[in-house]
């Protein structure tokens, strides 16, 4: 295999990167070639380092001042003269329109190459979702997005490969948890994350709870106002941007109470240091990972009751999980072990022949 993944601009702090970034580490370890071809501007180079890019920079600024289907030949260009200028026999498209771009360009230059998708994001959020039909293949990073591509009557295989943790991830043993201290670890957007939820929720409860949110974007200056009316502000602790949120404290549990997500790490960064999650039940990711009762609880996307009971439950200081923190971590370093599930993405791949 020599695989080419096709992104569109990229931060270099989301979901995405580190899961293009595993990939890429775990693939170099394997000496399988990879390398990211981004259709969009990279704000910043530094999470690259050791992993082979090019960037068409089609996608620029934080603007979309032409549809995507509009960019659709300037895409298709693009991956033609990468295609021609590589030995690349695969492509994971991470957008639906690079599917199409991507058959296009395959004809143009005549190359045998597989093209899947590998995408991110629930289906519903994302646009030209008809242009995955191009694809020869479907690697689905959770159930909910199997059953959102089988709905789209697709012909081709769907394979379910979660991501993975990081190549040579080697966590500490959890320690005893800090009691009533609950951890949130994200993008402070609020139209996917609902933090006002959760923050209404935690309102609710009687007893001693505080909550440290690291993560930092363009709704904190709301959330701390929001706190303030609720309040409960002098509970929270907005601690901003982290590049090791995990060092804050051992909570008693993370929590994630997201109207939609593609397959959210966070929680698997949790568990597999021993923290149980509460989870809002949002159509793709959270099923895929937490048992209820057993490494956490999943809760009602959008209700406040019962994201408060959920919350409750977590913080009570007698251990309410079936499974103890060194079992909830065992069981999800095996499951996601970067090696693990880079030989099962391999056999997904190599099963789908080059057209």
């Amino acid at each position: 295999m020599n695989i080419a993944i096709v992104s569109r601009k990229l931060s270099g702090r989301g979901g995405m990167e580190t899961a293009i970034q595993t990939l890429a580490h775990t693939a170099r370890a394997k000496d399988v070639p990879l390398m990211l071809w981004a259709m969009g501007h990279l704000e910043n180079t530094e999470w690259l380092v050791d992993i082979p890019y090019r960037s068409a920079k089609i996608d620029r600024g934080t603007g979309h001042r032409l549809q995507l289907r509009a960019k659709l030949p300037f895409y298709i260009v693009a991956l033609a003269r990468m295609l021609n200028q590589s030995q690349v026999d695969t492509l994971l498209i991470t957008d639906p329109i690079f599917a199409e771009a991507a058959y296009r360009a395959r004809y143009l230059t005549g190359r045998r190459v597989r093209i899947l998708s590998w995408l991110h994001f629930s289906l519903d959020k994302l646009a030209n979702v008809s242009s995955l039909a191009r694809a020869d293949g479907h690697l689905a990073i959770s159930q909910g997005i199997k059953r959102q591509l089988q709905a789209l009557n697709i012909s081709r295989p769907i394979h379910v490969i979660h991501n993975p943790l990081p190549f040579a991830f080697n966590p500490p043993k959890p320690q005893h948890p800090a009691p009533g201290r609950l951890l949130y670890v994200g993008r402070l957007s609020n139209h996917q994350k609902r933090l006002d939820l959760l923050f209404q929720a935690l309102s609710q409860i009687d007893g001693v709870w505080t909550l440290d949110i690291a993560g930092d974007g363009p709704d904190l200056a709301w959330l701390r106002d929001r706190a303030n009316q609720l309040g409960i502000n002098d509970r929270i602790a907005f601690r901003g941007w982290q590049s090791d949120p995990w060092s804050i404290c051992q909570p008693s549990a993370l929590v994630l109470t997201s109207d939609f997500e593609g397959f959210p790490m966070v929680l698997v960064e949790a568990l597999a240091r021993g923290i149980p999650v509460v989870a809002t039940n949002c159509p793709t990711g959270p099923e895929d990972i937490v048992e209820n009762h057993k490494n956490g609880l999943l809760a009602e996307p959008g209700s406040v009751t019962a994201i408060r009971d959920a919350v409750q439950m977590a913080l009570d200081p007698e251990w309410p999980w079936e499974w103890t923190a060194q079992d909830i971590q065992k069981n999800t370093l095996t499951h996601y072990n970067a090696s693990r599930v880079f030989d099962k993405m391999s056999e997904a791949i190599v099963s789908i022949p080059e057209r």
